[in-house]
């Protein structure tokens, strides 16, 4: 905890700071890393000063600015393929430490000088590296799970080369993970939500419009979809399976789609499954807003047929959380909700859309069942997930975490064995001498090694002391001996031409070829 001078001379306790890095920030909706994100730093505040850092202006940095807190806008490269595991990931990483972008991070970092720095998602390194080279602490929040590939191992060990401490949303994002080096710097923290955001006292209110506003009847049983972005990962195709098979023998089923296509065809050929099916009257699709609250009540049962490993499925909670019955694939996190909620019989195989439609027809056949299983959601979600599980699970981690007040290297070296002292500003300036480096009051155990690509990133500024004395007495003295070998030499040669000149014979020159008579 850093001190501060308070009116009257008195100290006053500051709360240290944390810079957050967040690998997007959306212009027209919050994905939900971006969510998730944006509530941690609500739930840090008490205890931290948080400044986010984003590519761009959008909505989560708009979402900051009106929690009071700071928004540094600067364009920071991202490394997909450590989050796809691919071959070249290696190579792609040491591509973006030579991008302009890597040295003005090292700069923004030296010129805020965080207690510590989180790194929000796994395609977001170069932060995380940035810090560690600095020996800031470095936490790095998985929002998703790293991919199955043979060259996981090595994104892991990127993760455990530059990561001090690693939160995981889910067993699932830190599965890839748990490897021997790793496992004592990961916690689990689940996500959780703030119950007045939902407005639980509008609901009834907001079912009835928005059933208004999309046509349906009060007797009618509405399956809900809701994506921010959908795209074949996210399994409309299959929604739109299950949609078919029990429109078929539910009379009363209708179908609400939420979200953003971002692959048109393939949001097209999921509708023709409706309209070759027959029952495309049935369905409505409106994009996704920011306010789903108002969605949710309008729904009696939602369906989050995720075909990729989620990291969390916070989708899923939510509509748990406002009291609906939710069927999911078992893909990733969905899995592990189902589990912990007691709604494991509503987790299909993922892929399997019979079975979807089979639990879902199952509860539009009994009411009872279906209003129970709301109610047993909603208690069930609190209990694990809610706010207040969310803070001790946190509390104990910043218990852990505990940062001390900055200290920042003044003095590097890379692996050759220049010495450089790092100023504020990111400049680099090579002391000339081991001299010059005890006369400004350093010692060797005061310089921190750092990366190659580190010192690569900055400017390098004059140097630090007087050239090596040796270095010139050493060149004068070669000079010197050279003048004297010259005058000795010049003397020598005089010499020789005198003496041939009294021999008769010419002092010098070519000598003349006879021409033969």
């Amino acid at each position: 905890m850093a001190s501060a001078i308070g009116r009257g001379g008195r100290l006053k306790q500051t709360k240290p700071k944390m810079l957050l890095f967040s690998h997007i920030c959306s212009p027209q909706y919050v994905t939900g890393a971006e969510k998730l994100l944006l509530f941690m730093i609500r739930e840090l505040l008490p205890a931290y000063a948080c400044t986010l850092v984003v590519p761009t202006e959008g909505v989560i940095a708009g979402h900051a600015r009106k929690l009071g807190v700071p928004v540094i806008v600067q364009d920071i490269p991202l490394v997909v393929p450590l989050y796809l595991a691919l071959p070249h990931l290696h190579e792609e990483l040491a591509a973006k430490l030579r991008e302009p972008a890597w040295g003005e991070l090292i700069r923004l970092l030296l010129r805020e000088q965080p207690q510590v720095v989180l790194v929000n998602t796994c395609v977001h390194p170069l932060p995380a590296i940035a810090g560690k080279a600095l020996g800031i602490p470095v936490v790095w929040s998985a929002m998703e799970a790293i991919c199955e590939t043979p060259h996981t191992a090595a994104s892991a060990a990127l993760i455990e080369a530059h990561a001090d401490f690693v939160l995981g949303i889910s067993e699932t994002t830190l599965a890839p993970l748990r490897t021997p080096g790793l496992l004592p710097k990961t916690t689990l923290i689940p996500p959780s939500w703030h119950q007045a955001e939902l407005q639980p006292e509008s609901w009834t209110r907001h079912r009835a419009n928005r059933r208004r506003q999309f046509g349906f009847a009060e007797h009618e049983r509405v399956i809900g979809y809701i994506s921010s972005s959908i795209f074949e990962g996210k399994g409309l195709e299959h929604f739109m399976q299950m949609a078919v098979r029990t429109a078929a023998v539910h009379p009363h089923a209708r179908y609400l789609i939420v979200g953003n296509p971002v692959d048109a065809p393939y949001f097209e050929r999921c509708l023709g499954i409706a309209r070759d099916a027959g029952v495309l009257e049935r369905f409505r699709w409106i994009r996704f807003e920011e306010q789903v609250a108002t969605v949710y009540p309008a729904m009696d049962l939602l369906v989050v047929p995720s075909l990729m490993a989620e990291g969390f499925g916070m989708t899923a909670l939510e509509g748990m959380a406002c009291g609906k019955p939710v069927v999911v694939y078992g893909s990733g996190g969905l899995a592990e909700i189902g589990q912990a909620t007691g709604n494991a019989a509503y987790v299909a195989p993922t892929g399997d859309y019979d079975g979807l439609a089979g639990r879902v027809s199952s509860l539009l056949a009994d009411e009872a069942l279906l209003q129970a299983v709301g109610a047993q959601n909603a208690r069930e979600a609190q209990a694990v997930y809610g706010i207040a599980a969310y803070r001790e699970r946190l509390r104990r981690f910043l218990d852990v975490l505990k940062p001390q007040a900055p200290r920042l290297p003044r003095t590097v070296k890379g692996s050759g064995p220049a010495i450089y002292l790092l100023e504020r500003a990111g400049l680099l300036r090579p002391f000339r001498t081991m001299a010059a480096f005890a006369a400004v009051g350093y010692r060797p155990e005061d310089v921190r090694l750092v990366p190659d690509a580190f010192l690569a990133g900055l400017p390098v500024g004059e140097p630090i002391g007087d050239a090596p004395r040796t270095a010139r007495r050493s060149r004068k003295h070669r000079r010197t001996r050279r003048g004297q070998r010259g005058r000795r030499g010049s003397k020598l040669r005089r010499g020789r031409r005198a003496g041939k000149a009294r021999r008769g014979k010419p002092a010098g020159g070519r000598k003349k070829r006879r021409r033969a008579s």
